[in-house]
Protein backbone atom coordinates (compact mmCIF):
# COMPACT_ATOMS: atom_id res chain seq x y z
CA UNK A 1 0.00 0.00 0.00
CA UNK A 2 1.11 3.52 -0.69
CA UNK A 3 2.27 5.93 2.11
CA UNK A 4 2.51 9.42 1.39
CA UNK A 5 5.66 10.96 2.12
CA UNK A 6 6.22 13.38 4.91
CA UNK A 7 6.40 16.63 4.42
CA UNK A 8 10.55 17.20 4.67
CA UNK A 9 10.95 14.68 2.59
CA UNK A 10 8.76 16.40 -0.22
CA UNK A 11 10.81 19.62 0.59
CA UNK A 12 13.80 18.22 0.10
CA UNK A 13 12.93 16.76 -3.18
CA UNK A 14 11.36 20.30 -4.26
CA UNK A 15 15.10 21.89 -3.40
CA UNK A 16 16.60 18.86 -5.14
CA UNK A 17 14.90 19.34 -8.26
CA UNK A 18 15.41 23.20 -8.23
CA UNK A 19 19.11 22.90 -8.05
CA UNK A 20 18.94 20.58 -10.58
CA UNK A 21 17.10 22.65 -12.87
CA UNK A 22 19.37 25.85 -11.63
CA UNK A 23 22.33 23.25 -12.35
CA UNK A 24 21.15 22.49 -15.69
CA UNK A 25 20.05 25.81 -16.93
CA UNK A 26 23.72 27.34 -15.64
CA UNK A 27 25.59 24.53 -17.86
CA UNK A 28 23.19 25.30 -21.02
CA UNK A 29 23.47 29.19 -20.91
CA UNK A 30 27.43 29.05 -20.21
CA UNK A 31 27.35 26.92 -23.39
CA UNK A 32 25.66 28.73 -25.45
CA UNK A 33 27.45 32.18 -24.98
CA UNK A 34 30.38 33.11 -27.72
CA UNK A 35 32.05 35.56 -24.94
CA UNK A 36 35.54 33.43 -25.22
CA UNK A 37 35.52 32.42 -29.06
CA UNK A 38 39.24 32.46 -29.00
CA UNK A 39 41.21 35.15 -31.12
CA UNK A 40 40.12 37.61 -33.74
CA UNK A 41 41.39 37.39 -37.46
CA UNK A 42 43.62 40.40 -36.65
CA UNK A 43 45.15 38.92 -33.52
CA UNK A 44 45.68 35.65 -35.38
CA UNK A 45 46.64 37.28 -38.65
CA UNK A 46 49.27 39.37 -36.37
CA UNK A 47 51.24 35.88 -34.97
CA UNK A 48 50.98 34.36 -38.17
CA UNK A 49 52.85 37.26 -39.32
CA UNK A 50 55.69 37.56 -36.75
CA UNK A 51 55.95 33.53 -37.00
CA UNK A 52 56.65 34.37 -41.30
CA UNK A 53 59.08 36.79 -40.08
CA UNK A 54 60.68 34.15 -38.36
CA UNK A 55 61.13 31.65 -40.95
CA UNK A 56 64.50 31.95 -42.32
CA UNK A 57 65.14 33.62 -45.52
CA UNK A 58 65.54 32.03 -48.24
CA UNK A 59 63.51 28.85 -47.36
CA UNK A 60 60.30 29.39 -49.54
CA UNK A 61 62.41 30.54 -53.07
CA UNK A 62 64.09 27.30 -51.94
CA UNK A 63 61.01 25.16 -52.06
CA UNK A 64 59.74 26.45 -54.85
CA UNK A 65 63.14 25.49 -56.88
CA UNK A 66 63.09 21.98 -55.11
CA UNK A 67 59.56 21.55 -55.84
CA UNK A 68 60.34 22.85 -59.62
CA UNK A 69 63.01 20.31 -60.11
CA UNK A 70 60.83 17.12 -58.65
CA UNK A 71 57.91 18.40 -61.17
CA UNK A 72 58.24 15.85 -63.96
CA UNK A 73 56.23 18.40 -66.18
CA UNK A 74 58.20 20.85 -65.85
CA UNK A 75 59.98 22.23 -68.23
CA UNK A 76 63.68 22.32 -69.18
CA UNK A 77 63.95 25.98 -69.03
CA UNK A 78 61.96 26.26 -65.40
CA UNK A 79 64.21 23.62 -64.51
CA UNK A 80 67.34 25.06 -65.41
CA UNK A 81 66.10 28.40 -63.38
CA UNK A 82 65.36 26.35 -60.55
CA UNK A 83 68.41 24.89 -60.73
CA UNK A 84 70.11 28.12 -61.10
CA UNK A 85 68.64 29.71 -58.55
CA UNK A 86 69.35 26.89 -56.16
CA UNK A 87 73.26 27.04 -56.86
CA UNK A 88 73.29 31.10 -56.36
CA UNK A 89 71.96 30.67 -52.87
CA UNK A 90 74.26 27.48 -52.04
CA UNK A 91 77.20 30.18 -53.45
CA UNK A 92 76.11 33.33 -51.71
CA UNK A 93 75.26 35.09 -54.95
CA UNK A 94 71.76 35.74 -54.52
CA UNK A 95 71.42 35.09 -51.09
CA UNK A 96 68.21 36.52 -49.37
CA UNK A 97 68.89 38.77 -46.32
CA UNK A 98 65.34 40.36 -45.96
CA UNK A 99 63.41 38.77 -43.19
CA UNK A 100 59.92 37.26 -44.65
CA UNK A 101 57.02 40.17 -44.45
CA UNK A 102 53.47 39.15 -44.53
CA UNK A 103 52.84 42.96 -45.56
CA UNK A 104 55.32 42.66 -48.48
CA UNK A 105 53.71 42.08 -52.21
CA UNK A 106 57.12 40.25 -53.31
CA UNK A 107 56.03 37.47 -50.15
CA UNK A 108 52.24 37.42 -50.76
CA UNK A 109 52.12 33.96 -52.35
CA UNK A 110 54.17 32.67 -49.48
CA UNK A 111 52.27 34.48 -46.44
CA UNK A 112 48.96 33.09 -48.40
CA UNK A 113 50.36 29.34 -48.52
CA UNK A 114 51.75 29.93 -44.57
CA UNK A 115 48.77 31.23 -43.10
CA UNK A 116 46.62 28.81 -44.61
CA UNK A 117 48.66 26.46 -43.13
CA UNK A 118 48.88 28.21 -39.61
CA UNK A 119 44.90 28.79 -39.77
CA UNK A 120 44.68 24.85 -40.26
CA UNK A 121 47.30 23.96 -37.65
CA UNK A 122 44.80 26.35 -35.21
CA UNK A 123 41.99 24.48 -35.90
CA UNK A 124 43.69 21.66 -35.43
CA UNK A 125 44.61 22.43 -31.51
CA UNK A 126 40.83 23.50 -30.88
Amino acid sequence: MWKKPAAGMIRRMKRTISAVALSASVLVLGGCTSTDSGPSDAELRETACESFAAVTPGFYESTAAVQTLADPSASTRDRTDAMNQQLDQMSGARLRTRPYDCDDPRDEKYFDDFYAGFLKDQQGEK
